[in-house]
């Protein structure tokens, strides 16, 4: 019986995701599975999942003017209301207070916003360089040179990331808000966002999802000399002590120890 090369392709050849062809030899594979032809990475990826954005895979998304893109996929699990943003910032105050950060009657309000208001409001000029998707903004007030006031506002947080993405953005957020309540005033960038990145990480682990997997890998392999190396700058110091230890090492030096520093501090 006459067989079709192409039709002998499509019904023995697994077929690529993105633009449903008989994959060739040479083919990617992302975190999630999804095969695809290795011409295809000219496409761009979804800034929360990763995942290539196209109609096939992700039914498209929205590329915002600096560079965020966020896939129909995401979207369609995203946080939207003020309602759920504020009952899943709750309960990233318990996770954070389980490890020993407790905020207690602190206030830390929350609110959903676009990309217009997260540039406005960023206090630093990295955030021009990457998509931001959350920060805490607070507010202080000086007279002759010195501190006479301090006030926190919010936190803001993108709206319609999927839920998961949204926890680790709180409780980094929320992270900072500790510092600030806690009189944390003069620690370096790399020390608080490693930091705050470290509260991501250790919630992460404790969460099995396919999700909080591909989080704690973008974590792991992230290079940014802020976040990334402050992340592996925070823990290599956590395992050189514990983490009540290290948060008054921090107030006391605003720097992470070092082995040496870390053995004759008590």
């Amino acid at each position: 019986m006459p067989w079709h090369l192409d039709c002998h392709r499509k019904k023995h050849r697994p077929l690529c995701d993105v633009c449903r062809k008989p994959l060739k030899t040479n083919y990617l594979v992302d975190f999630w599975g999804n095969a695809f032809c290795n011409t295809h990475t000219n496409y761009s990826n979804c800034s929360s999942c990763g995942r290539i954005v196209c109609k096939n895979l992700t039914d498209g998304g929205m590329l915002h003017p600096d560079g965020l893109l966020i896939c129909n996929m995401c979207t369609l699990r995203g946080v939207d209301t003020q309602e759920r943003a504020e009952d899943l910032l709750d309960e990233m105050r318990l996770a954070l207070a389980s490890v020993g950060l407790k905020l207690n009657q602190t206030q830390t309000p929350v609110a959903l916003c676009d990309r217009d208001e997260l540039r406005e409001a960023s206090r630093h000029n990295f955030h021009n360089e990457r998509p931001i998707l959350g920060l805490a903004q607070w507010t202080t007030t000086f007279s002759g040179g010195r501190i006479t006031g301090r006030h926190f506002n919010h936190i803001l947080i993108q709206n319609k990331l999927p839920e998961e993405h949204y926890r680790t953005i709180a409780i980094h957020e929320l992270t900072h808000a500790w510092f600030f309540y806690n009189h944390y005033h003069e620690l370096p960038l790399e020390v608080e966002e490693g930091m705050c990145v470290l509260m991501e990480y250790i919630w992460l682990k404790n969460q099995a999802t396919k999700e909080a997997e591909y989080r704690r890998t973008l974590i792991e392999k992230s290079q940014d000399p802020i976040y990334g190396q402050g992340f592996q700058k925070a823990r290599a110091a956590l395992k050189l002590m514990p983490l009540k230890v290290l948060l008054r090492f921090l107030k006391e030096k605003n720097s992470f120890p070092t082995r040496l520093s870390a053995f004759f501090y008590h």
